[in-house]
């Protein structure tokens, strides 16, 4: 690719936002695919971790903007306006010719329309779910958005049913999947700080969600759960981000946390209970039973249940357009539904036929999210020729 992208004679200089976890990952290897095609290039950025060790210069975290949620965002309303200054005046100091919003549409839209109006291409890399809800977001998008890079299959045939050009790259989790294979080969048994199973039982992998409100809401109702399934044996993946104290609950319970090993915990487990996002493809990738579970305020959910026209809300199920994953929202999301659902997938003998089903559609999922290229490279050609 390197060779392919003609360096201009002035450093490019690209501010690029992610306000949160998956954003951070799909953000580092973009910043990786930018440098290696430009050494030259300035990044500045508002992520995390990943996007720091691929070489850009990190300003603020993505922990202080992770709010999820209609009531969540109201509630910590001041807090949003003051990061919301802040990026303004980094825009205004940073002066960059290029500004990526990574996901997180409500902020990073709302910041694409600053920019463009400054003067600054505005690229977005992950297309918000305007084919689900909120329709008439797509004005703003086309007015603002010099440049969207979409990951679904059908995006971008929806898109060019309401006249407008968007780029396809596939999806940028099987590209960082893809990579971790290759580089670390075997993963999950040379990990030394997964947890020993000394009974043998079946693995139940708990993924409580990233954000802090997830984590209130979500944590509990898991540990529940895991009470209702003596037969498996918890493990829980902590967040990006996040810290020890944090899963206190857990601790009491002796149920054993582990950091930065989410992916080999997941080629490991057997069976998971995963809070709905990006978690929920990624284990349907790695081809991990699992069930779908969430709950927010009343608020939030009142509201989603007005904007949202979507019949699911995890993403395995939204791209096959069926039932491939339980999935338990709200009042029916219940410590004993939960372990129901994961006993109807995996029993102490195995998985049940309902288990081997899913599993086989997540194989059809995976033909479908792979594009013809590394998404980041293609991103990354895109910003450094527009």
């Amino acid at each position: 690719m390197a060779g392919s992208i003609a360096k201009s004679s002035k450093a490019l200089k690209i501010f690029i936002l992610a306000g949160e976890a998956s954003g951070d990952a799909y953000g580092g290897a973009l910043v990786r695919a930018l440098r290696e095609a430009d050494s030259d290039v300035e990044i500045r950025c508002w992520g995390g971790e990943e996007m720091k060790s691929a070489g850009a210069q990190v300003v603020r975290h993505y922990r202080s903007l992770a709010f999820m949620g209609a009531w969540e965002v109201i509630k910590n309303i001041w807090t949003i306006r003051k990061r919301w200054k802040e990026c303004l005046h980094e825009l205004e100091s940073f002066k960059p010719d290029v500004f990526v919003g990574i996901d997180y549409p409500g902020f990073n839209l709302r910041l694409a329309r600053h920019a463009h109006k400054a003067g600054i291409r505005t690229h977005h890399y992950i297309s918000p779910s305007v084919w689900a809800w909120k329709k008439n977001r797509i004005h703003s998008i086309e007015r603002d958005v010099d440049h969207l890079h979409v990951i679904l299959p059908f995006e971008a045939a929806w898109y060019a049913k309401e006249g407008m050009k968007v780029n396809w790259v596939g999806h940028p989790l099987i590209e960082l999947l893809e990579k971790q294979r290759d580089s670390k080969g075997t993963g999950a048994q040379d990990s030394p700080s997964i947890p020993e199973n000394p009974s043998q039982l079946p693995v139940l992998l708990l993924l409580p969600g990233s954000r802090k409100q997830e984590l209130e809401r979500m944590l509990p109702l898991m540990l529940k759960a895991a009470q209702e399934l003596p037969q498996f044996f918890p493990v829980i993946a902590g967040a990006p981000g996040r810290t020890s104290a944090d899963y206190a609950e857990a601790t009491q319970a002796q149920i054993p946390v582990v950091f930065n090993e989410t992916r080999d915990l997941m080629k490991r487990a057997h069976i998971a209970l995963i809070t709905s996002g990006t978690a929920t493809l990624e284990a349907a990738l790695l081809g991990l039973p699992h069930v779908i579970c969430y709950r927010t305020s009343a608020f939030t959910y009142r509201l989603a249940r007005w904007w949202v026209q979507s019949k699911w809300i995890g993403l395995p199920n939204i791209l096959l357009e069926r039932t491939a994953v339980p999935e338990s929202i709200q009042h029916e999301c219940t410590a004993f539904v939960l372990a129901d659902h994961v006993k109807s997938l995996h029993t102490e003998q195995g998985l049940t036929a309902q288990g081997k089903a899913q599993k086989q559609a997540f194989l059809e999922l995976h033909s479908k999210l792979k594009g013809n290229g590394r998404p980041s490279h293609l991103v990354a050609q895109s910003i450094l020729q527009s």
